[in-house]
């Protein structure tokens, strides 16, 4: 909203400057988007009086002027022959700046001297709309009151500053010039005076001129309607149209001038039909026929439909309600009789319309917002002042009013309220004077607060819109920091399970992962990819509303996304990828979903170009985190992971995660070309097995013992299981693979595998007689599970 600060002056008293002027008003909740001085760029340009205008000696085209700027006498030289002795003109002095962006110095022009340059609208930057005169193409000669030596900027209307407002689509009563200088008023504590709305009726009658109707009430809930007689079409006064120009509007003639002027000062939209072209002299309020078509002020042509509002007559519409008026009843040079209405039109009704025909105007963006019918009727009384005051015409006798009259609201709640929703007290007094200062009258007695609310607060409802209303003007610095009641300080903190993820990110960055975040749904044909499997897509939580397909189903396994990210890096040239996230996969126990679903807490981690053995200590280094007792690992099955090379990690015999090498089948689906290892971790689990206090034991005194033991075995035999027959012997400490061969000379389908057997004793030396009889148990073990032996 651009509200000039002359504007404001008319109704409040504001001696401020503009800086502490903005100041207040924002500390009263009121947004400043911008402040313009509308002659900032004009500067050292007064008004002189011409004194002597004499025939340039060295060109016919050029006059040498003498002038008076105030006590002193310059030369000029211009080009434009206009100008004559007497004349008042504004003078840019040497040094001055015009609003195009010219510099001025003095010097000569052909032989002669001029200090300066006379000035034209372009170079101050006004139109006809800011004063008399300004629509020539020349140098503007001012109007015989301009003092000599004044600043041309107080001269001309630019010496104001226009505010843009940013107004909330709650207060759609600050859409409007006194709106805002109601708030004004507020904010330096000073009064607001009210518009004249005084006329007097001449002997016509507005039903001798017009019946008006409403057919819908529902989205015109008030209308009103006055007429005008003898009516008299001329240009309006400066005063008017600068106004409007400060607003951005141009002035066109005195009736339509006077609507947009009620429009920005009031808050009221209004139109002027001209009754001479309403048929039948009947106005009617309803919805649009089928297919009703009507050209509006734009001259483009609307096909409407029921949905529409229009005002019409007895055979077509004469205005689309709350947009625009039609070409077929606009005002003309030739209209004598107007017919002025003020209506409240339903705000989804309005903006309905305005989107589908694409049409906006002034009006429509105000109805869209709110207006409510105590505007109405002020507009309307304020138009008609206006009529009356630029004799443009006399007012008919009565109104008609139809639809709900504006009322009061009445809100009553217990003075404690105030402090149990700010914390602090405020004054009786004090109470009582800020409300009445945004005119809600208010009584407080015996602990009760009783407010009577203006009808044009139709965002005020509640106990707590007045106290929000009372905090705002008192000040929220005043409002102090108080704990809620039966509440305590808490140093507070991560509950457990953020705090275990937190150490698994430390961990996994420190081993040069980087964390990625996705979002937890996907759509089919990306689940699709991430597994060998065709997937069972009843199984999946379906998105209500999902931007698209591709996003419709939440997450049951963080890997599809992941994959998809590799492959998009892999695609980028991104090579020796090092990636995890700690996600959320969602399970529900049925569907369709009766209850929440099930959020389960899980780390993907994947690598690309590394060894099973790299990436296999590095997904186990985030187990240990949480316990190292109770760990193994079991071949295992996954729908994304390749069969002969993946594990699942088992704490005391439960499943807590799987690891290994990606799947062919779904590495081509993302185009993944190189060796790519994948891991799903369930924090949940972790977390049940997560150890207590750590135990220290002390390094044992006494060396520990090595042996290397060969075996030539079957393909499909897991190495593991070779390891745990060492590992659950009493003296073994650990049990390691360090090589793999495989050769013609083994046969078909055949492997040998070495490792490291560590055997250590805490209390003694151990001797060659008990490590050969606890090796010899386990080879015996392993040749009788799995027919192998010592290569």
């Amino acid at each position: 909203m651009k509200l000039p600060l002359s504007w404001i002056r008319e109704y409040v008293d504001v001696t401020e400057d503009i800086q502490t002027l903005c100041k207040k008003m924002v500390d009263i909740g009121l947004e400043i988007e911008e402040v313009v001085y509308l002659g900032e760029k004009v500067n050292n340009i007064v008004v002189c009086q011409i004194v002597d205008v004499m025939q340039h000696p060295n060109a016919e085209r050029l006059l040498c002027c003498k002038v008076d700027i105030g006590g002193e006498i310059i030369p000029i030289v211009t080009n434009d022959h206009r100008v004559q002795v007497g004349n008042k003109v504004p003078v840019a002095l040497h040094g001055a700046t015009t609003a195009n962006g010219i510099s001025i110095k003095k010097g000569k022009m052909r032989g002669e001297e001029s200090f300066g340059m006379f000035c034209g609208p372009e170079e101050l930057g006004i139109t006809a709309d800011y004063y008399p005169g300004a629509d020539v193409d020349g140098v503007l000669i001012l109007q015989d009151d301009a003092v000599v030596g004044s600043d041309i900027r107080k001269v001309v209307g630019i010496d104001d500053y226009v505010l843009d407002v940013c107004v909330t689509s709650n207060r759609q009563d600050c859409n409007s010039v006194l709106g805002l200088a109601r708030e004004v008023a507020v904010a330096l504590g000073k009064t607001c005076k009210e518009p004249d709305v005084s006329y007097s009726e001449c002997d016509a009658y507005t039903r001798d001129l017009v019946k008006a109707e409403v057919h819908d009430f529902d989205v015109c809930p008030s209308y009103f309607m006055q007429g005008v007689v003898d009516v008299k079409i001329e240009k309006s006064p400066i005063w008017m149209t600068s106004r409007l120009a400060k607003v951005g509007l141009h002035g066109i003639n005195n009736l339509v001038d006077i609507t947009n002027y009620v429009l920005y000062e009031i808050g009221q939209p209004m139109h002027a039909f001209d009754q001479n072209d309403i048929s039948d002299n009947t106005i009617i309020v309803r919805r649009a026929l089928p297919d009703e078509k009507i050209i509006p002020l734009d001259g483009k042509e609307y096909t409407l439909t029921t949905e529409d509002l229009v005002i019409a007559d007895k055979t077509r519409a004469v205005g689309l309600a709350g947009i625009m008026g039609g070409a077929n009843s606009g005002i003309k040079d030739t209209t004598t009789t107007v017919l002025f209405e003020s209506a409240t039109f339903a705000r989804g009704n309005i903006r309905r319309t305005s989107r589908r025909l694409g049409l906006r105007s002034d009006s429509s963006a105000r109805f869209e917002k709110g207006i409510e019918s105590a505007t109405n009727l002020l507009g309307l009384n304020r138009a008609l002042h206006l009529v009356e005051q630029l004799g443009a015409g006399k007012i008919a006798k009565g109104a008609y009013c139809l639809g709900k009259m504006p009322e009061n609201k009445t809100i009553v709640f217990e003075q404690s309220r105030i402090k149990k929703l700010l914390g602090i007290t405020i004054a009786k007094n004090r109470i009582v004077s800020i409300l009445e200062s945004l005119n809600i009258k208010t009584a407080v007695e015996n602990g009760v607060v009783t407010c009577i609310v203006p009808p044009y607060r139709d965002d005020i409802s509640r106990d707590c819109d007045i106290i929000e209303e009372l905090i705002r003007v008192y000040g929220y610095d005043n409002i102090t920091g108080t704990l809620m009641e039966k509440s305590r300080i808490t140093s507070g903190g991560k509950t457990e399970k953020h705090t275990y993820c937190d150490k698994i990110r430390s961990i996994l960055t420190g081993l040069k992962y980087n964390e990625c975040i996705f979002y937890p749904f996907g759509g089919s044909a990306l689940f699709e990819k991430a597994s060998i499997k065709p997937i069972d897509e009843s199984k999946y939580i379906r998105v209500m509303n999902p931007i698209g397909e591709e996003l419709s189903l939440m997450a049951r396994s963080l890997a599809p996304n992941m994959l998809q990210c590799v492959g998009l890096n892999l695609s980028r040239k991104n090579n020796n990828l090092r990636l995890f996230e700690v996600g959320k996969a969602y399970l529900a126990e049925e569907l369709p979903l009766t209850k929440l679903p099930t959020e389960k807490q899980r780390v993907s981690i994947c690598a690309t170009e590394v060894s099973f053995e790299s990436f296999r200590d590095d997904v186990l280094q985030v187990v240990y985190a949480f316990t190292n007792s109770g760990v193994s690992l079991v071949r295992a099955e996954s729908d994304c992971l390749h069969p002969g090379i993946c594990a699942n990690i088992l704490i005391d015999g439960e499943n807590c995660g799987v690891f290994g090498k990606l799947h062919p089948q779904v590495a081509n689906n993302f185009d993944i070309q190189v060796d790519c290892y994948y891991a799903e971790l369930c924090v949940d689990k972790l977390l049940a097995h997560k150890r207590g206090a750590i135990k220290f034991n002390a390094i044992s005194k006494f060396p520990s013992v090595t042996r290397d033991f060969a075996f030539v075995c079957d393909e499909d035999v897991a190495v593991q299981n070779i390891l745990d027959e060492f590992l659950c012997l009493p003296l073994v400490e650990s049990a390691t693979l360090f090589d793999v061969y495989r050769g013609e000379q083994l046969g078909q389908n055949k492997k040998s595998i070495a490792i490291s057997v560590v055997f250590t004793d805490a209390t003694k030396t151990l001797q060659d007689k008990e490590i050969e009889k606890q090796s010899g148990k386990a080879l015996r073990s392993i040749q009788e599970k799995y027919g192998i032996v010592l290569r």
